[in-house]
């Protein structure tokens, strides 16, 4: 495969050779990666697995989603809808609480 002296190309034809190698990168990363699924998932039959036992099916994220819900740990006392976890900024209900003197303990939830 002959490729062409990059020195002499002008700026536009680097331009269009950026592209067109971008293109040919991401069409063989698609085509490798799926000979590659097909390989492992060929294997892992063979073996007598599937294989999302060998690898696990992850779903994609790791860990907690990011804003998952978690268990209120403080409740107004007066009106029960409203509770805080105990994490990220207080609630203004709490805070107004707490300028009023209240312990931010007495709004624990048992």
């Amino acid at each position: 495969m002959a490729l062409p002296n990059i020195e002499k190309l002008t700026y536009k034809q680097l331009l269009g050779l950026e592209v067109k190698i971008s293109a040919a990168i991401a069409k063989r990363k698609q085509e490798e990666k799926a000979e590659l699924k097909r390989k492992i998932s060929e294997l892992a039959t063979r073996s007598g697995f599937d294989v999302d036992e060998i690898v696990g099916n992850r779903g994609g994220r790791r860990g907690a989603a990011k804003g998952s819900k978690v268990a209120p740990k403080y409740r107004h006392p007066r009106d029960t809808s409203l509770t805080w976890s105990g994490r990220g900024r207080q609630p203004r209900w709490l805070v107004a609480e707490i300028k009023k003197g209240k312990k931010i303990d007495s709004f624990l939830i048992k």
